[in-house]
């Protein structure tokens, strides 16, 4: 949805936790520690803006970061916002089955009415939290 200097913002298609959002980075590079020192402290700069835009947009009572890339070996961030009605708060997302099976399955795929208030909620965010966005995407 935005692309800034070192990575692309995009909303999960699952939205089982409401606002998960990635920051995929833009440089292709497995690990964090590979970015060059300059590129990698803006990299992270601009993930802690997406990050405080998923906070003002979606309200939730924590905000997980993960960067795992088992699967996908590019650098990417999870920014999975945990809300008050959780099933689990207090354990990773991985150890819920119900996420799993969304993820596995192409479930909490929210409607596009849906999808695009979540949207507008996340680019009002960003804009208003200063993200350093470079363009916009549909």
């Amino acid at each position: 949805m935005a692309r800034l200097a070192t990575g692309t913002v995009r909303l999960a298609r699952t939205q089982y936790h409401r606002g998960m959002t990635y920051f995929i980075a833009e440089r292709c590079v497995a690990e964090l520690h590979e970015l060059p020192r300059q590129e990698r402290d803006a990299h992270l700069a601009e993930m802690a803006d997406v990050a405080a835009a998923i906070w003002r947009a979606f309200g939730p009572r924590k905000l997980n970061y993960e960067a795992l890339g088992n699967t996908v070996p590019h650098l990417h961030w999870w920014l999975v916002p945990r809300h008050g009605d959780d099933p689990r708060p207090r354990r990773p997302i991985w150890e819920d089955l119900d996420f799993l099976q969304a993820q596995w399955t192409g479930g909490c795929v929210p409607d596009d009415p849906e999808r695009e208030r979540l949207r507008d909620a996340l680019r009002g965010a960003l804009q208003a939290e200063g993200a350093p966005v470079l363009q916009w995407y549909r």
